[in-house]
C-alpha cells in the first residue's frame, strides 16, 4: 500500500527553524515535521503509521537524490540518498517496535541485521550512506564517486525492502 504524500508549504522562517531543529535532534526536517504535527495533534504515531511514515520518506528522499543528481548537486543528492537509507533502515526498526532516532541506534540494528541475516553487506552498505551524509557537510566526493554510492544505496534499501 503506497501512502498518500501532502505537501505543506512554511514561510522561510518556519522552514529555517524546522531544519536547525530537525540538525539538533538528528532527525530529517520531514521526520520532525510529522512527530510535531502529531504531537500538536495531541495524536501519536503508531509502530504501523510509523512503517507507512518512513516508507513514504525513503522513497521519496531516493527520487529527490536522482534529480539532483541529474543537476549535478552533489551535496543535495548526498543527504538525500543518506536520508532514503536512515529511513529504510527506521522502517524496518518500526516493524519491530523500534523508534531508531540517532546514529549509533541506527548503527547498531544495522550490525543487528547484518549478524541475523548473515549479511555483512547491510553494515557495508550502510557505510556508504553514512559516508554520503559526511559529504552532505564536507562536499569532497566526485559525482563518479557519488554515482557508485547512490547504486550502493539503492542496493542497501532493496535488501532491506526484502526484510518482513
Amino acid at each position: 500500500m503506497e501512502a498518500e504524500v501532502t505537501s505543506i508549504i512554511l514561510p522561510q522562517k518556519l522552514g529555517r527553524m524546522l531544519r536547525e531543529k530537525a540538525e539538533e535532534t538528528d532527525l530529517l526536517p520531514d521526520e520532525l515535521a510529522v512527530e510535531l504535527l502529531f504531537k500538536g495533534l495531541g495524536e501519536q504515531l503508531d509502530p504501523k503509521d510509523l512503517v507507512e511514515h518512513y516508507q513514504a520518506l525513503s522513497d521519496k528522499y531516493f527520487d529527490e537524490a536522482k534529480e539532483f543528481l541529474e543537476k549535478d548537486d552533489l551535496v543535495q543528492t548526498s543527504e538525500k540518498l543518506w536520508g532514503a537509507s536512515a529511513l529504510a533502515v527506521k522502517r524496518i526498526g518500526a516493524k519491530r517496535g523500534l523508534k531508531l532516532e540517532e546514529h549509533g541506534g541506527l548503527w547498531s540494528f544495522v550490525n543487528l541485521l547484518a549478524m541475523e541475516s548473515g549479511d555483512k553487506d547491510f553494515t557495508t552498505l550502510f557505510h556508504v550512506a553514512n559516508s554520503l551524509h559526511r559529504n552532505f557537510y564536507e562536499n569532497e566526493m566526485k559525482r563518479e564517486t557519488v554515482e557508485i554510492a547512490a547504486e550502493n544505496i539503492e542496493k542497501l534499501i532493496t535488501k532491506l525492502k526484502g526484510i518482513s
